[in-house]
């Protein structure tokens, strides 16, 4: 299919975003085991407060919520509704989610990964020496073969069968923030002509007229799985309308339109 699964970063999380998640058996699924693995690392009240206001105010949580509602968008989108994308790209700390779509990384594995990069950030350390503290973590990761070609943010183009690459991929995201011209074009040359990003939010549906060109970028939180699927598989576009959300905070925060860039700040210098 030529279709790619985009993960959202920085910007997109808000408070409430796990609970929109597609009330599926695959998404409860992933809610249930990211529970468990969050109460074993003595996260204090595991996933049911991880996206509140109060919660959200901590880089680790946002980015472990960006992980987990990643995560259960692509396997609701996989096993839900059968689903299987051309290639995967995910945005800073989205990373992480497409790391585990594309096989790379097991879901407690990013756990840890995108944990300690909120860690990181939430020190204040210097973007560069957060990547250099990724990379020596993501070292001591066992490497499995990639399961999809994986779009490189700091590359801007197309990695196969190369899970070093990936790994160096998610650590220098850290310091080099995404440009979506250049990822869009990696995605069409691969044969990509739409793109689902995945919950939360729809901060990339809304620039991709703009940075995106060639690209239909098709919320899954705004327009549901069902309607994705369907577009996805090459239905009727007009299933799945393009009208402005109902709920103005899938917009989400801290997108730079003029750069292509979040917002440098609270998230953790733009990292």
């Amino acid at each position: 299919m030529s279709i790619a699964f985009l993960f959202p970063g920085q910007g997109s999380q808000r408070p409430g975003m796990l609970h929109r998640l597609p009330d599926t058996t695959a998404s409860a699924t992933v809610l249930a085991e990211a529970d468990m693995a969050l109460r074993e690392l003595d996260v204090p009240g595991g996933i049911a407060e991880l996206d509140t206001p109060d919660a959200l105010g901590s880089p680790v949580a946002g980015h472990t919520a960006l992980l987990v509602a990643g995560v259960a968008g692509a396997r609701a989108l996989a096993e839900d509704e059968g689903l299987s994308p051309l290639l995967v790209v995910g945005l800073d700390a989205g990373g992480y989610a497409a790391a585990v779509t594309a096989g790379v990384l097991t879901f407690e594995e990013a756990l840890r990964a995108v944990r300690l990069r909120g860690e990181l950030l939430e020190r204040g350390l210097p973007p560069g020496h957060v990547a250099v503290r990724l990379a020596q973590h993501l070292a001591t990761v066992g490497r499995r073969p990639q399961a999809l070609p994986w779009v490189s943010t700091v590359l801007g183009r197309c990695l196969h069968d190369d899970t070093n690459a990936v790994f160096d991929d998610l650590a220098q995201s850290a310091a080099r923030p995404p440009r979506l011209p250049a990822l869009a074009a990696a995605m069409t040359g691969e044969g990509a002509a739409y793109v689902l990003e995945l919950p939360p939010g729809r901060v990339l549906a809304d620039r991709a007229g703009e940075e995106m060109p060639g690209l239909r970028v098709v919320s899954v939180e705004e327009h549901g799985i069902a309607d994705a699927a369907v577009l996805a598989r090459g239905g009727d576009p007009s299933a799945v309308p393009e009208d402005e959300p109902a709920d103005p905070s899938l917009a989400g925060e801290g997108w730079d339109a003029a750069t292509g860039r979040y917002l440098a700040g609270g998230w953790g210098g733009g990292a």
